[in-house]
């Protein structure tokens, strides 16, 4: 009756957490998931569009329109001659000629050779599917506008799927204008939150009377494994976490104080090198930067760690009994001390630089769950093929500077050609690393797919390390 009665308190309990997350979660996600933001990618620039004798010229383009809201439009211009002045007139049509919007732009005010941005206020709605037409009147201004064949990513090039619609003066040219879109679809999903936070209680609950039942029959399956953990042995596993954080800076002058500066100094690094040298646009670099290598230097400490986590506790899973699973454990956990601190330079910089705070940032205790499962689950299963290929070591040390190259630390996904996304995003650090990005950089919640691959990217590795761990721990003594 006393254990009924237990079970019935932690039922309860986690009944009113999981009611206040949940009115959490749905307020922070709720704005976002009802709409979402639609860009396109413009082409690369092959030269400016032709006009009549360098001056007066009408230039329309037909494109489709991918938003269910469209709010701007972005040219790239370029001079014909050095002095511009004047009136620019950019229209917005539909396919039959109705005019759904009118903008006139300075010529003196634009920015020459890179995008500039026209918003349309208000938004056009309703296009969504259809094919508009961009007019520009450039007048007697000295300014033409870029057009392009192809789009660049990185070192390779693709052909434009539709280059066609673009036309001067009458006179079909070669090309499409240089020119991205952005608006909003209607996702109309805010009503996903409270399903997903069902569904997350659903789970907790299974798991949390599981543990109840095999305790109370003595079962020797993971759920018992898990509250033995928990109840006999989280003293020792806090001494473990101590144990490991302290000997990581003992020798060290500086000590916790590198938890802030490796992130700080790899961030220097980059910057120099891609701001200076290679020249990237992409908007708060520096905090776009930071947020990769945080998470990527926790994944590689935690799984370079805990892989040697049995094979260096020989001494005591040969002579002493508890749950080996715990030295994994430990080394994850220790590490995801140095993760929690990492955050506080992570903001520093964000503040910094200018980047806005938003409630997206309560999503951050997400991020962390998922990067802890993936990364216990990635240790579990290398220090269990560490025991028996001792190589796993050094394998995994070349395995984690290409893993490296193949998440967009300090690149934009966008040099990764289209044909080859759909196997890029498989990477399941791409999407803890994107989600964490969203709610930083980008102060938005991601989409409910998004939440969906993070899940799968760190559940999975988790019960493939969990199955794996447990079937082979009974063999280790033989091969240590």
């Amino acid at each position: 009756m006393t254990q009924e009665k237990t079970l019935g308190k932690k039922i309860l309990l986690l009944t009113v957490a999981f009611a206040v997350l949940a009115a959490v979660f749905f307020w922070v996600v709720r704005e976002n998931w009802e709409y979402t933001s639609v860009q396109t990618d413009p082409l690369t620039s092959s030269g400016l569009i032709p006009l009549a004798e360098d001056r007066e010229a009408v230039i329309l383009q037909e494109f489709p329109c991918e938003a269910d809201e469209l709010e701007q439009i972005s040219l790239v211009p370029g001079r014909i001659r050095p002095e511009t002045a004047g009136k620019i007139r950019i229209t917005l049509l539909k396919a039959d000629g109705t005019v759904l919007r009118t903008v006139e732009l300075d010529a003196a005010g634009l920015k020459y050779d890179e995008m500039n941005v026209i918003p349309l206020e208000p938004a056009v709605d309703g296009c969504r599917g259809q094919k508009l037409i961009l007019r520009i009147d450039s007048g007697d201004t000295g300014v033409s506008f870029q057009y392009g064949k192809t789009i660049t990513a990185g070192k390779f090039e693709m052909e434009a799927k539709d280059t066609a619609g673009l036309t001067v003066q009458g006179t079909p040219l070669e090309g499409k204008a240089v020119m991205a879109t952005r608006g909003q679809n209607r996702l109309g999903l805010s009503w996903l939150a409270w399903v997903l936070a069902g569904v997350c209680y659903l789970g907790c609950l299974f798991v949390l009377i599981r543990t109840e039942q095999s305790v109370k029959a003595q079962k020797n399956d993971i759920f018992f494994m898990m509250a033995e953990v928990r109840k006999r042995y989280s003293f020792l596993l806090k001494q473990l976490i101590h144990r490991d954080f302290k000997t990581k800076y003992q020798a060290s002058v500086l000590g916790v104080l590198w938890s802030f500066l490796n992130p700080l100094l790899s961030m220097t690094v980059y910057l120099i090198v891609f701001s200076l040298i290679f020249r990237s646009n992409i908007e708060y670099f520096p905090a776009y930067l930071l947020t990769g290598i945080v998470l990527f230097n926790y994944f590689s400490e935690s799984t370079t760690q805990g892989l040697n986590s049995i094979v260096v506790n020989r001494a005591l899973i040969t002579k002493v009994y508890m749950p080996k699973m715990i030295y994994p454990l430990a080394k994850v956990l220790s590490s995801a001390v140095n993760l929690l601190i990492s955050f506080i330079p992570m903001f520093i910089v964000m503040l910094v630089t200018g980047v806005p705070f938003h409630k997206s940032l309560l999503l951050l205790p997400l991020v962390v769950v998922f990067l802890v499962c993936f990364c216990l689950g990635m240790t579990l299963i290398l220090s269990t093929l560490n025991v028996f290929f001792r190589d796993t070591q050094f394998l995994w040390g070349i395995l984690v500077t290409i893993w490296n190259f193949l998440t967009p630390i300090f690149y934009p996904e966008t040099i990764i050609p289209a044909a080859f996304r759909t196997v890029y995003h498989m990477n399941p650090l791409y999407q803890i690393v994107y989600f964490m990005r969203c709610i930083t950089v980008g102060g938005v919640s991601p989409t409910p797919l998004t939440y969906l691959y993070c899940c799968l990217a760190a559940f999975i590795p988790l019960a493939l390390g969990l199955y794996i761990f447990r079937k082979q721990q009974d063999r280790f003594v033989i091969y240590l």
